[in-house]
């Protein structure tokens, strides 16, 4: 599946709670690494082109629908790793504090709170030249690059902090945070790494119950599920963003998540609810407005939807535009282009397939496959695949009549420009034809048609 480069929105404050807990909630010495466990390994997703239908999704590989949520590691990228040296500010830890690790890291924190990374980045590093074994230094260190736009760095500061201790939860929560909410670019990949680990760090806070705090607890079950969410498995989303529920029911987070998860599996009902319980707690969540948005367009509610996508795009420009909506005629006109600009081979194997056109996808549709298709794919290949014969004695269980099927305001959405919505046409187009030729998404994302 693919999707054009997303960028959202970064705030530092959620994200804080954590780095905090690593400074303010040990119970151990900063040199002490604590107690190692087991490894859970995390599951690829399942394919998503059985039972007859084929889709291309508005989501990076599962990832990134645009308006999922908001991040919470500050940073200057904007999606673009930094090169070159790091925005240079002393620590301002001076005399004998300046040899004391406990000093340097709490001027670390504290200047990490006040959105003054690079003092934070400098303190964290002075820490780790005098004890290089301190999970905590690393582990602020890694935080404050990421803040700075240096992903590079975080990821190394990251796995220096969990080669010292690989079970450590607070580090393992803000590690995962940082591979599914915040390394550029959004991949299936990075988001399965993040799942990683958030799932240890769900199981030793488990193991260490009387230790972890409920705080960080819903944190690691909160990062499950939008992990679960972003790799198109909203049934596992919503189980792990329930358990954080429990754990803290004003979790505003964990709503958003949950109407996420709701809008995926295609309860649209209820998910409706769950984002205006956000906006009701948080009135300029763009985010909400946005899916909002959706729900509206599929309920056929057109100036609620409009107004919503219309809040979206002025409180987060840079992550929400206008469409490149065409009218239905001109969409059908730059598919049939698309489809004459096709090989010779290409053409001939969509003889007999309709290929139809529709604003958004069919309910029916999405849940025919279990979890369902994410109602934000941009096609869909329906029926069966070249070279399997309808067996004998099905009754009316008979697959439906092959044909490819592009959503024309899912598309229009994926695009900034005229030009990228043609080249989003053609994308689509030709990665439905792999669905008709019987290849499944891990096939398709090899052959770069994802």
């Amino acid at each position: 599946m693919r999707v054009p480069p997303l960028k959202l929105a970064i705030y530092p404050t959620v994200f804080l709670a954590v780095l905090l807990a690593v400074w303010g909630c040990k119970t151990r010495p900063v040199t002490d690494r604590g107690d190692h466990g087991e490894r859970v390994a995390a599951n690829q997703p399942p394919l998503a082109a059985g039972q007859g239908i084929g889709e291309r999704s508005g989501r990076d590989h599962g990832v990134g629908e645009q308006g999922i949520r908001e991040h919470r590691l500050p940073s200057t990228a904007e999606g673009h790793d930094h090169l070159g040296p790091l925005p240079f500010a002393e620590c301002p830890v001076a005399g004998d504090s300046a040899r004391k690790p406990d000093k340097l890291l709490a001027r670390a924190v504290e200047s990490y709170a006040a959105g003054a990374f690079a003092i934070a980045y400098s303190c964290a590093d002075m820490a780790t030249e005098l004890l290089d074994t301190s999970v905590e230094a690393h582990h602020i260190r890694a935080a404050a690059a990421a803040a700075l736009g240096r992903h590079d760095i975080a990821r190394l500061a990251f796995a220096l902090a969990l080669a010292l201790d690989p079970d450590d939860p607070e580090t393992l929560a803000a590690a995962a945070e940082f591979y599914i909410n915040v390394l550029p670019p959004r991949h299936r990949d990075t988001t399965s790494v993040g799942l990683e680990y958030a799932r240890r760090g769900r199981l030793r806070a488990r193991a260490k119950n009387r230790r972890i705090g409920r705080s960080l607890r819903a944190r690691l079950a909160l990062l499950e599920a939008q992990a679960y969410n972003d790799l198109g498995r909203g049934d596992e989303a919503l189980e792990r963003v329930d358990r954080a529920l429990s754990l803290a029911p004003a979790l505003i987070e964990a709503r958003h998540e949950r109407g996420v998860a709701l809008f995926n599996l295609c309860r649209f009902d209820e998910a409706l609810e769950q984002f205006k319980a956000v906006l009701v707690a948080v009135p300029d969540d763009p985010y909400a407005h946005h899916h909002l948005g959706l729900i509206y367009e599929r309920m056929g509610e057109e100036q609620a939807s409009d107004d919503h996508f219309h809040r979206a795009r002025e409180l987060a420009p840079g992550d929400f535009w206008p469409p490149v909506l065409l009218s239905p005629a001109e969409f059908r006109s730059e598919t049939e282009r698309a489809v004459a600009e096709l090989p010779g081979e290409l053409r001939q194997r969509l003889a007999g397939v309709v290929v139809e056109i529709a604003d958004i996808p069919a309910r029916a549709d999405l849940v025919a496959v279990t979890p369902p298709f994410s109602p934000t794919i941009l096609g869909l290949f329906r029926g069966l695949p070249d070279g399997i014969e309808v067996a004998g004695g099905l009754g009316h269980n008979l697959p439906p009549q092959r044909a490819i099927v592009l959503y024309r305001k899912n598309l229009a959405r994926a695009a900034k420009t005229r030009t990228e919505l043609d080249d989003q046409i053609r994308r689509t187009l030709l990665h439905e034809i792999g669905h008709l030729s019987g290849l499944d998404e891990g096939d398709l994302r090899r052959r770069g048609l994802d």
